[in-house]
């Protein structure tokens, strides 16, 4: 359902920067580049380290995740175009050191005998899994000046039709809906952009409405 969504979007069919979201199998299945969204992976690891105190590798991994977000907010602050080479490759070093710590201490389940289908992992083993098999995804925020160390901000910006929805039911036409989304696309916008809202709103209603800077 969501693959069709997004397709009648045709919001991703022009598109040509970086897919930053959480994992999520509809935008994967997009030819892009891709980036994950790291405070989903905190909040994994949290939990994990919450539950098992005796495993390090999570604590370890969100230390480094947090020390290579510094690292790339410090080299932005200075204007500078990406992390050394030194620093990026010493980070996915460490990173690499953390997960085979990991898969040392949780392996794969194995089949038992006369079972069929898929074997049902631990947590911290999918999410071990996830970390090794898209290291690129997840890291991607070192080497590109593009890419943020998460997707927060898309989550800002679709909660407020959830919030509406939970406090008004929902919309009674699709024409409402469609109100709704624009103008809270447009006013979101215009808050990015730094333009005073009010006077955003009063040029829209005098048939000025402002054009949001695209580049």
């Amino acid at each position: 359902m969501w693959c069709e969504v997004l397709d009648a979007f045709g919001l991703l069919a022009p598109f040509a920067g970086v897919l930053a979201h959480d994992h999520w199998s509809a935008c994967q299945r997009y030819p892009y580049w891709h980036a994950f969204c790291n405070a989903h992976h905190l909040r994994e690891l949290t939990a994990i380290a919450e539950r098992s105190p005796s495993q390090p590798w999570a604590t370890d991994t969100i230390a480094l995740l947090c020390q290579a977000n510094a690292l790339v907010s410090e080299a932005q602050a200075k204007d500078l175009k990406a992390l050394s080479t030194g620093d990026i490759e010493r980070l996915r070093i460490r990173y690499d050191t953390i997960l085979t710590e990991a898969e040392a201490g949780h392996p794969p389940r194995s089949r038992r005998p006369g079972t069929h289908g898929r074997i049902k992992q631990s947590l911290a083993c999918n999410l071990i899994r996830r970390l090794r098999e898209h290291r690129n995804e997840v890291l991607r925020f070192l080497t590109d000046r593009r890419v943020p160390f998460n997707n927060n901000q898309a989550e800002r910006d679709l909660r407020m039709p959830k919030l509406k929805q939970k406090v008004s039911g929902c919309s009674r036409s699709e024409t409402g809906g469609d109100a709704f989304a624009i103008i809270r696309s447009c006013l979101s916008t215009c808050r990015k952009q730094s333009d005073d809202l009010f006077n955003s709103l009063v040029l829209t209603f005098q048939g000025q409405p402002p054009m949001p800077q695209l580049e």
